[in-house]
């Protein structure tokens, strides 16, 4: 009996195939939010440097043109800060749907793994305990091994996104 059965081989190309399409299209639809964003912050900048132009021209003095320019800077500032607001909660959100997916496709790949080297052990046939003892010790500490990359990785991203911040 071959390890590789064909069954298990095209499950787990299913597996990936399903988990590259979750996260195809979560990246898809983080781009459509951000690019209708952007379409909304464009139309709205439009908007609002046509009615400048109007304000702009109806001012008679220097100083009133000042004045007027002085009051554009808060409003300004607000429409920037309304919209890195509205953009990192599009990255924050699509951070956290595809680390869920990876997470899930990981610990599916963990349990797959388990039962492989678990069912190659059991139906291991006469003659072949060296190969088997090697396999069972080494499954163990490349799972361990993975698990220690994983973490680092994740700590590493918790690091570089800044003190108050998680990876859920």
């Amino acid at each position: 009996m071959s390890i590789f059965e064909p069954d298990q081989f095209v499950a787990a190309q299913t597996d990936n195939a399903v988990t590259l399409f979750a996260l195809t299209n979560k990246a898809f639809e983080s781009f459509q939010r951000m690019t209708e964003l952007n379409l909304q912050t464009i139309h709205s900048a439009l908007a609002t440097s046509e009615a400048y132009w109007h304000e702009a021209l109806s001012v008679k003095t220097p100083e009133e043109y000042l004045t007027w320019q002085a009051g554009l800077i808060e409003p300004a500032a607000e429409q920037a800060l309304s919209y890195s607001r509205q953009l990192y909660d599009i990255a924050s959100n699509t951070n956290a749907e595809l680390t869920k997916v990876a997470e899930a496709h990981y610990e599916h790949e963990n349990h797959t793994a388990r039962t492989l080297a678990d069912d190659s052990v059991q139906n291991e046939p006469a003659g072949t305990g060296a190969p088997a003892t090697v396999l069972k010790s080494a499954f163990p500490t490349s799972l361990h091994a993975r698990e220690t990359v994983r973490k680092a990785a994740k700590q590493a991203i918790e690091t570089a996104k800044g003190p108050g911040t998680a990876i859920k």
